[in-house]
């Protein structure tokens, strides 16, 4: 019993010196630690700092893991005129944001659902009863005779975007956030619903991603954009650098009237939403030099496209014409200058777009919300879900360090 007892004692000693030496030698460099993912379904987005950064590819890095979620849902509202018809009450049932930022940027990965990837933007179709070319719009068609149900869907593209008060310039800002610069019920002369802030010392940083006009060419950019007093329309696009896109309209003579035609095609194309600079600079677009009273193109060099015997141009049910004509061209370049402040990747896949973006923390504008302060930052967060117009809202959300 005695020699037992002593085993058992010595073993103890060894259990409790082990012990004793991995609680010593522990230190914060050498833990490992693996806890739960926080979610977080209130308003507060916890930035954290990081040593990686991780790579703007539209791909959750393993460092995400143990980002903090911010997840919430986002609704459109119900505001004054029609700007909204057809989308008010539409919920957008799970966004996840989550941030990290390190010495230089500062990083976000935004998650949400969408069951359709929308890139088909007012492109052009022919009109056999009238003979004229026309472009889908990017709002819902509705029955007069009715005054309810939508006849045609809106061919639009999905955005993003995200209101930033610069230099606590906006008055109430942390109380209403985007709510601020919201105006509805303007004149139709004017716009009908616009956004400007109330005093001219206000100015507010917009970050606008567009999935065609900022996904699609080599920028893949968020669109750096800000908004000032200036009525009625107040947003602008920072100063610096060019806009990537153009509409491909313009109006040509047909022989008793002018009219719109595209501007560019490229002929038989199927499912052609935009048209690349390269693509014209090499001759694959061609230029559309003529249109006749029947609705015939003359393209450069002499080709014609006559869309009443190729009805590939004609619509063809809900989902547009077969061979629609691009409703825009793009650089093949990005935004440049500061409008091109934010890189960013967005890929949707299985009902989701899943972007990550980062933005320098200071860029010197004076139209950027600077964050080297690592200040609380109210902010308003806002998905466009093939919709030109109508936005999905989440308002007083505001972006915290973690230091």
């Amino acid at each position: 019993m005695k020699r037992t007892s002593k085993i058992i004692f010595f073993l103890s000693i060894l259990l409790m010196g082990r012990m004793m030496f991995d609680l010593t030698s522990c230190t914060n460099e050498d833990q490992i630690i693996e806890p739960e993912q926080v979610v977080n379904s209130g308003t507060d987005l916890l930035s954290v700092p990081i040593t990686t950064a991780p790579i703007i590819d539209g791909a959750v890095d393993a460092l995400w893991e143990n980002v903090p979620i911010l997840e919430f849902s986002t609704a459109v509202p119900e505001v004054t005129g029609d700007v909204f018809r057809g989308y008010t009450g539409n919920i957008i049932p799970s966004v996840k944001l989550r941030s990290a930022y390190d010495n230089e940027n500062i990083y976000f990965l935004a998650e949400w659902d969408d069951p359709t990837e929308s890139f088909e933007r007012n492109p052009w179709y022919f009109n056999p009863t009238t003979k004229k070319w026309a472009q889908e719009k990017g709002t819902f068609d509705f029955d007069p005779a009715t005054n309810g149900g939508s006849t045609r869907k809106p061919f639009y593209e999905d955005k993003m975007s995200m209101l930033w008060n610069i230099n606590n310039s906006v008055l109430d800002w942390n109380s209403a956030t985007c709510y601020k610069s919201c105006h509805t019920g303007l004149p139709a002369a004017d716009g009908s619903s616009r956004h400007f802030t109330n005093f001219t010392s206000e100015k507010i940083d917009m970050w606008h991603w567009k999935s065609v006009r900022g996904g699609v060419n080599a920028g893949y950019q968020i669109h750096d954009q800000y908004q000032t007093n200036t009525y009625p329309n107040g947003r602008k696009s920072d100063e610096g650098g060019t806009d990537v896109y153009t509409n491909n309209t313009q109006s040509l003579n047909n022989g008793t009237a002018n009219v719109n035609v595209p501007k560019y095609v490229i002929p038989n194309k199927t499912n052609n939403y935009w048209i690349l600079d390269s693509e014209i600079s090499a001759g694959t677009a061609k230029l559309v030099t003529a249109v006749d009273i029947n609705g015939v193109l003359t393209l450069e060099g002499g080709a014609t496209i006559d869309p009443n015997t190729d009805t590939g141009y004609q619509r063809a049910g809900a989902n547009g014409a077969p061979k629609g004509i691009a409703g825009l061209t793009l650089k093949d370049a990005g935004y440049g200058g500061t409008q091109g402040d934010i890189t960013c990747k967005a890929v949707w896949a299985n009902s989701k777009w899943t972007m990550e973006f980062k933005r320098k923390l200071s860029t010197g504008d004076a139209y950027d919300i600077d964050f080297t302060s690592l200040s609380d930052q109210y902010f308003g967060f806002a998905i466009f879900e093939n919709a030109q117009i109508a936005h999905s809202i989440k308002p007083n959300l505001v972006l915290k360090f973690k230091k």
